[in-house]
């Protein structure tokens, strides 16, 4: 046998005696959803408007079903109503209300007609009436400040996302165009699908543009939700060609992952990855994913592509009819645990040492280029917090040991090493979670019991800097800008 031969196959030995205790099963990979803090979502789509004054959505049902798909995928219970009534919805918000005190996250999206006046902001069903005039408009409405107050809280994070901001039906002297900024409740996030005012396309596709680019980016692994916005934000402006771009506030008290719950089938991501390496043209895009992203994510990117080719050639193993010879790999070995892990260690050996290293340099470029990768596969996880840069220290191996601690493993080794890479890689969710340290405001005793304010530090230091300060006027008072700034800029 030769000895690269030797040098793979005792890599397969030991990824398979290393993580042992993992492979008993896929629950090993990541808590049963059952054992997770439970997540709440409420999802709105309305689309078929009585008024003929409304005009008719045709995405907003679409972006409903779809992002209660993802959402689902993501642990999200999710409570899902399209076209809804105003009667409907105030009984969706009461069934959703009893189900807060076991919800540790709350998501609330709608699309559909919304609209603002004089500063406030109303969701319209279904049912809504000829907008003959104000009142008429809003009298079934939903406020959606009353909406953000009944379930932000200070104890759990709450999210709302509107694709709503469409042109005010009862034109110029009945309101403006768009929303308007919200009174964000405590712990809360709220994103527009553009800014204060503007107002929004249904788009052409089958999603909006601002749905479309939340549906692509919410199940990216190791996004939090202001990494994700920015996305989305980006790629919402690139589809509209700069007429629209998405608007957030947020009051958050920590950072929040739509993707920390997140469990991913270890065998369809070997499956992925297999089948990615076997043709050309994916491998070489996969690579440039590989600039900007862990390894787990470009192969879910990639392989999302692949699949929209041809989604039945990953169901049954087919070749895909625009890429003759792919075939998703090995599907009976994938099927079990064991298999997908031969499969990726294999795959990762190919794809991470398999470089020739006749160059100078070569064989110290390729542990620089394994200790990037795991570097990034612990980003992913959230136990890695420092600059990817393939130097293997000290911070390296406290990200390591922490994955071993959050994961309840024996140290299988302290350096970057295919076979640890390999199972990160087919790790899910967010394993290591940074803690939230809040500071305590150090309190300042102002006065002492005789009347007399206690001063810290030096009095005699502090009087004699005061005594050569030269007097300074009083500062003059801002100018008044309240009527043309909102928060982020001028609407």
């Amino acid at each position: 046998m030769s000895i690269s031969g030797i040098i793979l196959r005792t890599i397969v030995s030991a990824v398979l005696l290393s993580i042992s205790a993992v492979c008993a099963g896929a629950t090993a990979l990541g808590a049963e959803p059952s054992d997770l803090p439970r997540r709440l979502a409420i999802v709105v789509g309305n689309s078929a408007y009585e008024s003929t004054r409304l005009e008719h959505l045709q995405n907003a049902v679409n972006d409903a079903a779809r992002l209660s798909d993802s959402l689902k995928r993501l642990n999200f219970d999710v409570l899902t109503t399209t076209n809804v009534t105003s009667e409907a919805f105030n009984r969706l918000l009461v069934e959703a209300e009893a189900k807060l005190p076991a919800a540790s996250a709350v998501l609330i999206f709608y699309a559909g007609h919304g609209i603002q006046i004089n500063g406030e902001n109303y969701l319209l069903p279904v049912d809504t009436p000829d907008p003959e005039s104000v009142d008429k408009l809003t009298e079934r409405a939903i406020k959606l400040n009353e909406v953000v107050a009944r379930f932000a809280s200070r104890d759990r994070q709450t999210f709302v996302f509107l694709d709503a901001c469409r042109t005010n039906p009862m034109g110029q002297g009945g309101g403006n165009d768009g929303l308007a900024q919200v009174e964000v409740g405590e712990n809360t996030f709220i994103a527009f699908a553009t800014q204060p005012g503007n107002a929004t396309v249904d788009g052409a596709g089958e999603n909006s543009p601002f749905t479309t680019a939340l549906l692509k980016n919410i199940e990216i692994p190791g996004l939090s939700v202001s990494d994700m916005m920015i996305r989305v934000r980006n790629e919402t402006e690139a589809l509209t060609l700069g007429r629209q771009v998405p608007w957030d506030q947020s009051n958050l008290r920590e950072q929040f992952y739509f993707t920390e719950q997140q469990v991913i089938d270890p065998a369809q991501l070997s499956a992925s990855l297999s089948r990615i390496l076997s043709d050309p043209v994916a491998k070489e895009k996969l690579q440039i994913e590989l600039a900007s992203n862990d390894l787990q994510t470009a192969v879910l990117i990639v392989g999302q592509a692949l699949r929209s080719v041809s989604p039945s050639a990953v169901q049954t193993g087919a070749e895909s009819p625009g890429a003759p010879g792919i075939q998703v790999a090995s599907l009976e070995a994938s099927r079990s645990i064991e298999g997908a892990r031969r499969s990726v260690v294999a795959d990762l050996g190919t794809l991470i040492v398999g470089a020739p290293t006749t160059k100078d340099g070569g064989e110290e470029a390729q542990t620089a280029d394994l200790a990037r990768s795991v570097q990034t596969e612990l980003r992913r996880l959230g136990c890695y917090r420092m600059s990817v840069d393939g130097d293997w220290g000290k911070g390296s191996v406290r990200a390591l040991n922490d994955f071993y601690k959050n994961t309840k493993q024996v140290a299988a080794t302290a350096e970057p090493t295919v076979e640890l890479l390999g199972d990160l890689f087919l790790r899910s969710g967010r394993i290591c979670k940074q803690p939230v340290i809040v500071k305590k405001p150090r309190q300042t005793n102002i006065a002492s019991d005789d009347g007399r304010k206690a001063i810290s530090g030096s009095k005699r230091n502090r009087k004699s800097r005061a005594l050569a300060a030269p007097a300074r006027a009083p500062a003059a008072p801002p100018p008044d800008i309240s009527s043309g700034i909102g928060i982020g800029g001028v609407f």
